[in-house]
């Protein structure tokens, strides 16, 4: 595999990074993951937009426009131009002597990318889903790599044969581990508001821009688990699982326990956005 580090594009094995880089030592970095089809990366401006909220927001001093020519030349690289794959990028505020202060100014970023094959579909049959307390930092709307309350709470859905778990914060069912969530209760949509308790993201917003333009209401508004199992359908919206039904939560079934159709609709649409190229403003 060819990755990409701080400009230069080099076998894996050879992408050395150092044991003072603040990404490693305090998680001081953020991350950026785009699927693209045939070379064409699905809302790379939407992309772009969050990478660089994120690093001004971390004041790290970082342009995101290095990403599209970087992913480009991944792709070529690793001979993925032609298929459906995902590009990763993180940068961190760069390497310096352990200090919680900031390094000094000028101190360069560290910029990783590579690229990889995107994951096979997920199952049509939904999958299912367990409630974890939400232990995060209270800016969620940055995609930081710091994962660990994340990855703890997947691996509890892991281990409980779920595919993944649902945070729940102050009372309401917000996202999940690495996807945005959505309810479908007579006819209409809902879905937390963006803002610091989820991450604003991409197919999120591609999937509330779809609905509306099919006529169905859209309601921004955070709401409490009892309300999942009120209603039609439970759904992510992720970069790589489109839309994908939650049919068992916690062990109690949503409706009769099979997919709905507004998510199936939704995955439908958005899949043939992305395969033909009309990459609308989500």
């Amino acid at each position: 595999m060819i990755v990409y580090l701080n400009g230069a594009f080099l076998p894996r094995e050879q992408a050395l990074i150092s044991p003072d880089d603040r990404g490693f030592q305090f998680a001081d970095a953020i991350y950026e993951v785009v699927r693209f089809y045939r070379g064409r990366g699905y809302h790379m401006a939407e992309h772009l937009e969050r990478m660089g909220e994120g690093l001004r927001a971390l004041r790290i001093d970082a342009n995101p426009g290095f990403y599209p020519d970087v992913a480009r030349r991944l792709l070529e690289e690793n001979g993925l131009i032609e298929g459906d794959a995902t590009v990763y990028a993180q940068v961190s505020r760069g390497a310096a002597p352990r200090a919680h202060a900031f390094p000094p100014p000028g101190t360069p970023p560290t910029v990783y990318a590579f690229a990889r094959r995107s994951d096979p579909p997920a199952p049509v049959a939904g999958g299912k889903a367990v409630l974890a307390a939400d232990e995060r930092w209270s800016r969620c709307d940055i995609k930081s790599v710091m994962l660990l309350p994340n990855t703890l709470a997947y691996q509890k859905a892991r281990e409980a044969g779920a595919m993944d778990a649902i945070f729940v914060r102050d009372g309401f069912a917000l996202e999940g581990t690495k996807a945005n969530l959505f309810i479908a209760a007579g006819g209409r949509l809902r879905t937390a508001p963006n803002g610091p308790s989820i991450l604003p993201g991409v197919t999120r917003g591609a999937a509330i821009h779809t609905a509306r333009g099919f006529g169905i209401e859209v309601e921004e508004r955070a709401f409490m688990p009892e309300e999942m199992f009120q209603a039609d359908e439970v759904f992510f919206a992720s970069t790589t699982l489109w839309t994908h039904p939650v049919v068992e939560i916690d062990g109690r079934p949503i409706a009769d326990g099979r997919p709905g159709p507004i998510a199936a609709r939704l995955r439908e649409a958005l899949y043939s956005e992305f395969t033909r190229g009309e990459l609308t403003r989500g």
